[in-house]
């Protein structure tokens, strides 16, 4: 009888591409009659917000806008004013998609430069650049083999863990809701929106993602140059249609805001809020086929080929939330008024025994020093996302890292300052196997070992019971029998009897 080979298929999820490009930016600002004019810039930022990103034919095609927001102080005696513009862009990318399919799409960003200069009081002239960088994740197909059959062969098989894409979709939609602000004159100077890690549940191909966007809005009166911060929670329970999703499977749901506003409303003497808000939905089935890591005929030469192959051992979401304080200096007789954080995307590389994954924080303070003008300075430090260091070097970390809640406490040319960060986002562990390829019994050739005698061995703690069988030619079962093992693997030094194989 010739040997037969039987195959399962299973996939593996793999990082397509990790691309980096950088979008100019060159624009003006035109301040309305009702703006203040430009005496001094004080700060320049620029953040991104994804609206949609969709492949067609190998190329990555994203689309949004750039929020370029400039701080400036009005003549003397001012307090700090604010210019924003939305810069709508379209980023393509070229991808080396081949046979695998995508499954999700992470695109991350930071200002490298930003020049804004007065060109007079009313109009600013801006030079600078973004980068952006998108890592591009996929499923590939690998075949194992599940069972070789043949006149004498022997076969070590393991459950191998697999996960394939069960659905993913994106829903937008915006949250409206009234702000309690005493004040009817006041002026925004920035809303900075967090979004905590939202409750995720699935129910045949529904996935519901219940959670909250927390707004910060700093503003001023009119009355006064102190920056106020009023925070305002927006609560949302949407449902998302995710095909073929599952109670078991492993759902994630990325958040995101792509925009905020603030309005006055005469009839109500109320002011409004509306954040538009997007979830990207993603799901992941488990599932464990047999296969093949080696094979051996008890009777005949054989020929055998093996192959490496990463499998997704394990997909788990990462949600923490990270105190993190600092002391800077303020200068003499400086009065911090504001702060704002930038965080670089997060990076990982393997070191001895470990990865390493960081990303960097800066804090631009903003002071008012006592000649009565606005000054920035900028404090950077590296975080280590230090229960990460067990990944293994082929793990898919994919983590973002975003600022929530701040606050600061002056003492005379100091300034302590707390801030929780999010670090959100899930890691597929992967593991390395050696399974078969191929094999093939050459039953021409009878092999040259006598298996006609009980044969006696001096087993060591630890070893398998399939390689002693390889070595010496027998059938792993009866080994196992005839020495009344309960276990494929040794638990001590032992004297082993081998019987002789019997077709």
């Amino acid at each position: 009888m010739s040997t037969k080979i039987f195959y399962d298929n299973m996939l593996t999820t793999a990082k397509l591409a990790e691309l980096s490009a950088e979008h100019s930016v060159e624009t003006e600002i035109l301040l309305a009659d009702y703006d203040q004019p430009v005496f001094k810039i004080v700060k320049s930022t620029m953040e991104h917000s994804i609206t949609q990103k969709y492949i067609t034919k190998n190329k990555l095609v994203t689309e949004g806008f750039i929020r370029l927001s400039v701080y400036y102080q009005p003549p003397e005696g001012e307090k700090l004013s604010v210019a924003t513009q939305r810069i709508p862009f379209q980023k393509q990318f070229e991808l080396p998609l081949e046979n695998a399919d995508v499954s999700f799409i992470n695109v991350y960003g930071n200002c490298q430069y930003i020049n804004a200069r007065p060109q007079n009081p009313t109009r600013i002239d801006i030079r600078g650049a973004y980068m952006f960088t998108v890592k591009v994740c996929g499923q590939s197909p690998v075949k194992a083999v599940s069972a070789a059959k043949g006149n004498a062969v022997c076969c070590n098989s393991r459950e191998v863990a697999s996960f394939y894409l069960s659905g993913q979709n994106i829903r937008q939609f915006t949250i409206e809701d009234e702000l309690d602000i005493d004040s009817q004159q006041i002026k925004i100077i920035r809303i900075h929106t967090c979004t905590p890690t939202p409750a995720v549940t699935t129910y045949q191909g529904k996935l519901t993602s219940k959670g909250e966007v927390v707004a910060d809005i700093y503003y001023t009166l009119s009355d006064s140059r102190e920056v106020k911060k009023y925070s305002h929670t927006f609560l949302y329970n949407q449902i998302i249609d995710v095909s073929e999703v599952k109670e078991n499977h492993v759902a994630y749901t990325d958040v995101s805001v792509t925009n905020v506003s603030v309005s006055y409303d005469a009839d109500s003497k109320k002011y409004l809020a509306g954040v538009t808000v997007q979830l990207d939905a993603v799901s992941f089935a488990k599932q464990e086929i047999i296969a093949v890591t080696d094979a051996f005929s008890c009777c005949f030469d054989y020929r055998s080929t093996e192959k490496q192959v990463l499998t997704d051992k394990n997909i788990y979401q990462v949600d923490k939330t990270l105190p993190f304080k600092f002391t800077a200096d303020t200068g003499r007789d400086s009065t911090v008024c504001h702060i704002i954080f930038d965080i670089s995307p997060v990076r990982s590389y393997y070191e001895i025994n470990k990865t390493a994954v960081k990303a960097k924080v800066s804090a631009n303070i903003i002071t008012l020093n006592s000649q009565n003008e606005y000054e920035c300075s900028e404090y950077s430090e590296d975080i280590m996302l230090s229960w990460l260091e067990n990944c293994g070097r082929n793990d898919e970390i994919l983590v973002k890292l975003t600022a929530g809640d701040s606050s600061f406490v002056q003492s005379g040319d100091k300034v302590q300052v707390n801030v929780n960060l999010y670090a959100q986002g899930f890691v597929i562990e992967k593991e390395q196997l050696t399974l078969l390829e191929s094999f093939e019994e050459d039953t021409d050739n009878p092999c040259s070992d006598d298996n006609g005698n009980l044969t006696v061995y001096y087993a060591q703690k630890g070893e398998q019971v399939f390689d002693i069988a390889k070595q010496h030619r027998a059938q792993p079962q009866h080994i196992m029998d005839e020495n009344e093992l309960q276990n494929d693997i040794l638990m001590a030094d032992q004297m082993i009897f081998i019987p002789a194989f019997e077709q």
